[in-house]
């Protein structure tokens, strides 16, 4: 890559190594608050291929922590991934960015995956994280799944988040990390939800609920998955595959967390598209249980079905 653009990169990493970065084809899967940060930093470090998908639109709560985003974007309900790819685009004119508007079990979204090198998944639901985990387990894409989050830890703020290289070797189901509960409520049709609503009397308004959501906290999380990223595709060290961000501590650290044996995913349907040439049932045609490969256990309420 001739001049002088990346210099700087291939001082601490090589010009091999910038090379590597450049012919990297990533999809980014959300670009809300961590999304847009991660297609930012890809685009200054010198990715020049990205498959862009999400399904929402710029608001006025989102301008906080959406890079890229401006005023005008509110009236002209801009998409997020027309955002990304007009950020990307000034960055790096020459860019190929490919932005789609839909739901990960689009058609569309499923080629995307199964073209890209490497998946980053910035989604801020578990259902959606299932469904990403699914399609990178069947193509065998390694992914970084990231999340931020706030609380209280011993009677104190905390807020920060985390970064998992999901490889085949671990994944969000045998790590534990999908709420199940959580899942199985978003996973209803509208008429599902108000029967469970008043049979149960869950608030519908708390299943689409978010909490805090800052640029600074969102910043730091998309930096410390570029950086993986970044070492996983120079080879400058190992890479970590769980790290946690303390921000009220301002401490990263390393997960010693373990995967349980035998995973669906990771020891059971990785790659399984690869080679096959047959056609693969859409994920609007799995029902959860069957995604999550807990076998008959029951625990959907009825035969609700991803994309609902």
């Amino acid at each position: 890559m001739p001049g002088e653009r990346y210099s700087r990169n291939e001082a601490l990493f090589g010009v091999e190594g910038q090379r590597k970065i450049a012919a990297t084809r990533v999809a980014i899967l959300g670009l809300g608050g961590l999304g847009s940060h991660i297609a930012q930093q890809l685009a200054y470090l010198g990715v020049a291929s990205y498959a862009l998908i999400d399904q929402d639109v710029v608001t006025e709560s989102s301008l906080n922590r959406l890079i890229g985003a401006v005023d005008a974007d509110i009236e002209a309900k801009t998409e997020k991934v027309k955002v990304a790819k007009r950020m990307i685009e000034a960055i790096n004119p020459a860019a190929d960015a490919k932005a789609l508007c839909a739901k990960l079990d689009a058609s569309e979204a499923e080629t995307l995956i199964s073209e890209a090198d490497v998946v980053f998944a910035c989604l801020d639901r578990d259902l959606a994280r299932l469904q990403a985990t699914v399609l990178c387990s069947r193509y065998a894409k390694p992914c970084f799944d990231l999340a931020s989050d706030t609380g209280e830890e011993d009677d104190q703020p905390w807020y920060g988040g985390r970064v998992i290289f999901c490889d085949g070797s671990r994944c969000l189901v045998c790590l534990g990390l999908l709420d199940q509960e959580e899942m199985r409520r978003e996973s209803k049709t509208p008429a599902q939800r108000e029967a469970h609503e008043r049979i149960y009397g869950v608030r519908q308004g708390a299943l689409a609920g978010t909490g805090p959501m800052v640029v600074s906290v969102n910043g730091v999380v998309a930096s410390i998955a570029i950086t993986e990223f970044m070492v996983l595709r120079t080879g400058m060290r190992e890479l970590h595959s769980y790290l946690i961000y303390h921000g009220a501590q301002q401490v990263i650290r390393h997960s010693l967390d373990t995967p349980e044996s035998g995973c669906y995913y990771c020891d059971g349907t990785w790659g399984s598209a690869l080679g096959e040439g047959a056609a693969r049932p859409s994920l609007i045609e799995i029902g959860v249980e069957q995604l999550l490969g807990v076998g008959k256990q029951a625990w959907l309420d009825g035969p609700a079905l991803l994309g609902s």
